[in-house]
């Protein structure tokens, strides 16, 4: 079955302060940091876009993967409310989680050693957890409206492994809104659907969210990363292919904010766990203690024992 994902353009290991195409590697030991340039970018604008700190075969690899995967929309556990996937079927009725979201290929890039030292440059700890990744795949003639995410504000890895275009759905941020409310602008865009008439929401096929007069659409090639604020106000454009867009995207949180989503090893299998580093085990807090965020109780209490990641 077709999935449609582009092939994505050559990407090699470079710094982000000099993200010249044709450099091949990064020299060991010299971790990659964001310029003063690209926090400054962040901090104002909410947002920042650099090249891929890995090699392309990790994006190729997941690539493959998605395409082994995918299944007959119709078939396999009903998708629900969520909407987040089309080919890639949840491994419960009504879940966010398909077969993939950290499975072996996406936590290799997820768990790379040039992102988990980045995310403790933005999260200014060095004793970081993951939080959780997850995939997005926007179907055909779907969209996602206007809003901001929960929690206090945390950085978001987003690479859409697809690439994104307005075509296919790419994001659309308001650069700034992260550092107020977001109430005038919500009022803005339910001012804007009534004026347009603009009814429904985005559980309905072929339904667009009204432009904004200070949004941008953020369009990028499988060889770039965003980071994104969680509070920075955001949806996407309607996706006017005929194949899905593809995004895998992830949380790290400093080690004082509480909100844990997983215990990774009653997820993880024993061979995925057995393929990483220990470097990268070691943001899984596989041997530490601590409490799941209650708001989560109800989906672990069916997910313990069906919901699992392994190599594939």
């Amino acid at each position: 079955m077709a999935t449609g994902i582009s092939r994505p353009t050559p990407c090699g290991l470079q710094p982000i302060a000099d993200c010249s195409r044709d450099r091949r590697h990064t020299a060991r030991g010299n971790s990659m940091k964001f310029s003063e340039e690209q926090l400054a970018q962040y901090r104002t604008e909410g947002y920042v876009i650099f090249d891929c700190p890995f090699h392309e075969s990790l994006t190729e690899a997941c690539i493959a993967a998605v395409e082994k995967a995918v299944e007959d929309p119709t078939e396999g556990p009903a998708d629900g409310s969520k909407r987040n996937h089309f080919y890639l079927r949840p491994q419960v009725e009504d879940s966010y989680w398909c077969a993939l979201d950290h499975s072996l290929p996406f936590m290799q890039i997820i768990l790379h050693p040039e992102i988990i030292e980045l995310a403790r440059q933005l999260n200014e700890d060095r004793d970081i957890y993951m939080r959780n990744g997850g995939i997005n795949e926007q179907g055909p003639n779907r969209s996602v409206g206007w809003h901001i995410d929960g929690g206090p504000g945390w950085a978001e890895f987003m690479h859409y492994f697809s690439g994104a275009s307005r075509a296919n759905g790419c994001l659309r941020i308001v650069p700034g809104s992260h550092s107020g409310p977001p109430t005038s602008l919500q009022e803005t865009a339910a001012r804007l659907r009534e004026e347009r008439g603009i009814p429904g929401s985005q559980a309905d096929d072929g339904w667009e969210d009204v432009a904004l007069d200070d949004e941008i659409s953020l369009e990028v090639e499988p060889h770039q990363l965003i980071v994104r604020h969680a509070k920075l106000f955001h949806s996407t454009w309607l996706n006017r292919t005929s194949d899905c867009r593809y995004l895998s995207h992830w949380l790290f949180h400093p080690h004082a904010i509480d909100n844990h989503r997983f215990t990774w090893g009653d997820y993880l299998m024993p061979e995925l766990l057995n393929s990483l580093s220990p470097e990268q085990r070691e943001v899984l807090w596989l041997d530490r203690e601590f409490e799941i965020d209650p708001a989560y109780d109800r989906e672990r209490s069916r997910e313990l024992g069906r919901v699992k990641w392994g190599v594939v």
